[in-house]
């Protein structure tokens, strides 16, 4: 498969040393460590907001050779940490401000405006101040705001931090909606929970890859996990003590599965 970035032997000050890693296209890569393991500042390169000595490769070019206006082309991402670039008052200006930046005719800037209101479920948003929305509307309104230009690459920093879990159902829905249609995900979260959605999980700490590879295969390394401060998804550390005294043979997610394994 073709690889979207390359990371090639990645220095970053002292906060992240010797990284290499393959990110192929429209996969879905989930980063994840301990505070100050590197994971937001990785993400920050990767989007150009900082920059590196030639170690990052954007589809076979140095990302830090490509201009900024084409690399925002490409590249987007959404970083609650920053302050919110919103401008106007409303959601609906917002959105439109940015289709009239495209260059696009009136029926397909109609027409994306309106794919994005339905994959969000901004229908009865689009006349508030972004301002003044709550965070999970916030964060739909940055995430339509960071793709309605269609980018290669979905760069995301613990955007469901501080979401309920019907929140998160819904964020996951939308990414699984935006990797139909091409993006790359990069995402890095503290939440070893949130990586089960990812094809990848990529563990950093004190900023080197400590492991790698699918989420529930790295997740069973759980004595590294721990010493490093990372806490198991519920069901995947009660899924490993049942394995230890051979209750189960895999990894279960579903409780109630679960529930019905145990009792056969």
């Amino acid at each position: 498969m073709k690889n979207m970035i390359s990371i090639q032997n990645l220095n970053y000050q002292n906060i992240l040393k010797n990284i290499n890693l393959d990110i192929p296209e429209n996969s879905f890569i989930s980063i994840s460590g301990n505070n100050k393991c590197g994971k937001t500042t990785l993400i920050k390169l990767l989007s150009g907001l900082l920059d590196d000595q030639e170690s990052i490769i954007l589809d076979k070019v140095y990302l830090n050779s490509l201009p900024k206006v084409e690399l925002y082309k490409q590249v987007s991402f959404v970083i609650p940490s920053l302050s919110l670039p919103f401008i106007f008052n409303s959601v609906e200006k917002e959105l439109l401000f940015v289709l009239d930046n495209l260059g696009l005719d009136s029926n397909t800037k109609k027409n994306r405006y309106k794919k994005m209101i339905s994959l969000f479920n901004l229908k009865n948003d689009t006349q508030k101040d972004p301002h003044q929305l709550f965070l999970f509307l916030k964060i739909k309104v940055l995430l339509a705001l960071a793709v309605i230009h269609k980018p290669r690459v979905l760069l995301l920093d613990d955007i469901t931090l501080m979401l309920e879990k019907d929140e998160k159902e819904e964020i996951f829905r939308i990414l699984r909606q935006l990797r139909k249609e091409g993006i790359t995900i990069i995402m890095a979260t503290s939440n070893l929970e949130d990586s089960l959605e990812a094809d990848k999980l990529v563990i950093l700490n004190n900023g080197t890859i400590i492991l790698e590879g699918k989420p529930l295969e790295v997740l069973q390394e759980d004595s590294l996990l721990n010493k490093i401060g990372l806490r198991l998804p519920f069901m995947v550390d009660l899924s490993l003590k049942l394995k230890y005294y051979d209750l189960i043979d895999e990894i279960e997610l579903d409780m109630d599965r679960m529930v019905n394994l145990l009792w056969k």
